[in-house]
């Protein structure tokens, strides 16, 4: 079993690629939890919101000053950008700091080498995984981690680490995976 939680590695994405726009397929990004360094007032907070909110697909953002995090959510049918939503907050006048936490739907896949891989479909994101404790219960529970899944995770999202990785905060199981092709 420790092979099967064993870091994951992941497939390279392109450098700056974005999510799809339009209607978000099986996987999606929901929210976003970002945290934000330098907002000291009301009017940062209120200029931060007003950055994130004017993406496309993003149906709400609110910034808690005492926590210094910024929460964005994504639009029915939507999926937000990680890295739109990031460089907004920059372009806002502040800076990211730290570890974001994501709400996604996605898909686990497992390597032969037993690496475990979460995909979020019609986005180009894919994230190593890190076993922890919600992970050993989500492979307890549901060998093999087929299907569609919404979970909850840190980013580690660190520029020494590449691919990026996760630790999963809280998962549930949303149902089967559609049969492949041709069978």
């Amino acid at each position: 079993m420790a092979a099967a939680l064993a870091l994951a590695s992941v497939a390279p994405v392109p450098a700056g690629a974005q999510p799809s726009r339009g209607a978000a397929a099986a996987g999606a990004v929901k929210v976003l939890n970002v945290p934000v360094k330098g907002m000291t007032c009301a009017l940062c907070t209120r200029g931060v919101e007003e950055s994130v909110k004017r993406l496309d697909g993003v149906v709400g953002a609110a910034a808690d000053l005492d926590a210094g995090l910024v929460r964005v959510e994504a639009a029915e049918g939507r999926s937000l950008s990680i890295h739109e939503v990031k460089d907004r907050v920059v372009k806002a006048g502040f800076k990211v700091g730290g570890e974001c936490q994501v709400e996604a739907h996605g898909r686990f896949s497992i390597s032969p080498q037993g690496r475990i891989t979460f995909r979020i479909p019609g986005t180009p994101y894919a994230y190593q995984v890190l076993e922890g404790s919600e992970m050993l219960r989500l492979f307890r529970s549901h060998p093999g981690l087929k299907g569609d899944f919404f979970i909850s995770f840190r980013l580690h999202d660190h520029p020494r680490w590449k691919p990026p990785a996760i630790a999963i905060i809280r998962a549930e199981y949303r149902g089967s995976a559609p049969p492949a092709p041709g069978r």
